[in-house]
């Protein structure tokens, strides 16, 4: 095998780092192999020879059966050859035996123009000269021919909060398949927009601080003063009211309140005094 940048050896050590981080950036293609599987060899040749033409636009991974078999059970494979492609942190697509060799361009093309950057590249253009409708209509549609790729509504969502936009920003976040729901920077951002949301429909504060000083307040209304209390900078009372509502009411722990607790998290940085305070809270909340 030939090892360069663009082709690299996957064992069970370095495989999360080397193909699930790398998938998040792009087109990652997992060639499975024996060296007693003639055809195997004949598919690496066939991989490696497009890796090298293509110069980086996707990464290929080897893995050799015969030494990672841990590894080639967890991706189910059975027979050889067989390659895999992953993208966002996920195996996308596989293919078993030997293919045509015209289809192997064909199929690591069609990944590479879903993934490709002239969606996001055009419809910023278009933000930047001020065409802001024909900007969100060029992200809606490239999200319909990539749905496997958060990066686009995740653009459009910001898009649509630097309109002030927040509900339709955070609807359409809500809308995502369930895996792309679960990707850190959408959590975040939803939880950055529900908390903007909570605070601009909350009660006025003397109604929220009324509700606190009497010891009565419900999980919601300390939501809404964290809510308030984030938007004025206030990140102690904020994460302190969060988790008040958290610890009421376990069932929060899965949705907009915890998505607030990281979004805070986010902007305040891992070595924050209130991160490290708080995250172990978080843990045992959410196990």
């Amino acid at each position: 095998m030939v090892e360069s940048r663009y082709i690299l050896e996957g064992t069970a050590k370095n495989f999360p780092a080397l193909v699930l981080e790398n998938s998040r950036k792009g087109l990652v293609v997992v060639d499975f192999w024996a060296p007693w599987a003639g055809p195997s060899l004949r598919q690496q040749t066939v991989l490696s020879q497009l890796a090298m033409r293509y110069a980086g636009r996707f990464l290929l991974v080897t893995v050799n059966t015969d030494e990672q078999k841990a590894l080639a059970d967890e991706y189910g494979v059975r027979s050889l050859p067989s390659f895999k492609l992953f993208r966002h942190g996920r195996m996308v697509e596989a293919f078993h035996g030997m293919q045509p060799e015209a289809d192997y361009p064909r199929i690591i093309d069609r990944w590479l123009k879903v993934q490709g950057p002239p969606v996001k590249q055009e419809a910023l253009a278009l933000w930047r000269a001020g065409r802001r409708d024909q900007a969100l209509q060029r992200l809606a549609e490239g999200a319909m021919e990539a749905p496997d790729d958060p990066e686009l509504p995740l653009t459009m969502a910001r898009m649509l909060l630097k309109l002030e936009r927040l509900d339709d920003a955070l609807a359409l976040l809500h809308a995502l398949p369930e895996p792309l729901r679960r990707e850190p920077e959408v959590v975040r951002l939803a939880g950055h927009l529900g908390l903007l949301i909570t605070a601009r429909d909350a009660p006025e504060p003397k109604v929220l601080r009324s509700a606190m000083e009497g010891g009565g307040a419900t999980p919601q209304q300390h939501y809404q003063f964290a809510a308030r209390a984030a938007v004025a900078d206030d990140y102690p009372t904020a994460l302190t009211h969060l988790f008040e509502a958290l610890e009421q009411s376990p069932d929060l722990a899965a949705g907009a309140v915890r998505e607030g607790v990281l979004a805070l998290f986010d902007l305040l940085g891992p070595e924050h005094e209130l991160v490290r305070k708080y995250r172990p809270r978080l843990a045992t909340l959410t196990r």
